[in-house]
């Protein structure tokens, strides 16, 4: 584990709240008359993230971004540095809307490149042409099941954090709207989370597809794949349903004879691939049933 890795609730406990409370506070002081760059640097500063965290709690089709936020970016970094000339330039200036400016810029540029990566990732158990490892996880009866009950059949395994990720929510939709040309392929679908048995189960009955749900009873089958987030929930709530730690977002596809031939091992938790890539790997590959 990364020395700084049980640090990650906290911030993405503490950097929201400063982000809309920084909104707030700017939007009151420029109402009020206190209009001045520092307050408009620290509104800037703030409102990229606040923005982007609402579209993403809210909106159930927001699967990914950019990989490193170039735009949000370069707006949060154009907000601190206008608070700065303001506080510099301004007679009274504000050193609390400069404080509040200058702290969003830092969390969010560590949102943007420490909290959302999981760092470089080399799994050669799951390069393509070697056969996937085995491992165990449960159907919603309770029942072991692995990657031995899929033999005869190509599958395409994804591991999904949970229902409380707003970005596995969308990339889940994704597929589950895709699923009849996955099943005129003769693909085999595989949901795997470690969260709670009753949350997978509202997902399989929300979306009434044929597709294999199966729970990740104490992240065993990630940890024999090596595909275990430490530290990946967000504290509070979440961490006590859950449990502290996560998966890594990860795909997997495999032939009849369990080789796998696609994996998809994203470096941010941000950044799914579309599922037309799915589509295009197993024709390429041409697995199952043609559709041609």
């Amino acid at each position: 584990m990364k020395p700084l890795q049980k640090l990650k609730p906290v911030f993405i406990g503490i950097y929201p709240l400063v982000a809309a409370a920084t909104t707030v506070a700017a939007l009151v002081m420029l109402a009020s008359g206190h209009w001045s760059r520092v307050w408009l640097g620290a509104l800037l500063a703030a409102t990229p993230f606040v923005g982007l965290f609402i579209r993403a709690v809210t909106s159930r089709s927001m699967a990914r971004t950019s990989h490193s936020l170039p735009l949000l970016a370069a707006a949060t970094a154009a907000g601190g540095g206008i608070a700065l000339w303001g506080y510099l330039t301004e007679p009274g200036a504000s050193l609390a809307g400069l404080v509040l400016a200058l702290a969003n810029v830092a969390g969010f540029f560590l949102f943007d490149f420490w909290y959302s990566s999981f760092g470089r990732r080399i799994n050669e158990q799951l390069a393509a042409g070697r056969p996937l490892p085995d491992f165990t996880c449960e159907d919603l009866e309770g029942n072991p099941v692995g990657p031995e009950h899929m033999r005869g059949k190509p599958a395409l395994y994804m591991f999904f954090r949970g229902n409380w990720c707003p970005f596995c929510q969308a990339q889940v939709r994704e597929i589950t709207d895709r699923y009849r040309q996955l099943m005129d392929r003769g693909v085999e679908v595989v949901l795997i989370s470690p969260q709670p048995p009753d949350l997978t189960r509202r997902v399989a009955e929300f979306f009434k597809v044929p597709f294999r749900f199966w729970v990740d009873r104490d992240l065993r089958a990630a940890r024999a794949l090596d595909i275990v987030d430490e530290y990946g929930v967000p504290g509070g709530k979440l961490a006590r349903t859950h449990g502290p730690h996560t998966v890594m977002p990860t795909v997997v596809i495999t032939d009849a004879e369990g080789t796998i031939v696609y994996t998809d091992q994203t470096e941010t938790y941000r950044v799914r691939p579309e599922p037309d890539v799915f589509l295009r790997v197993i024709d390429s590959h041409k697995l199952g049933v043609s559709v041609s």
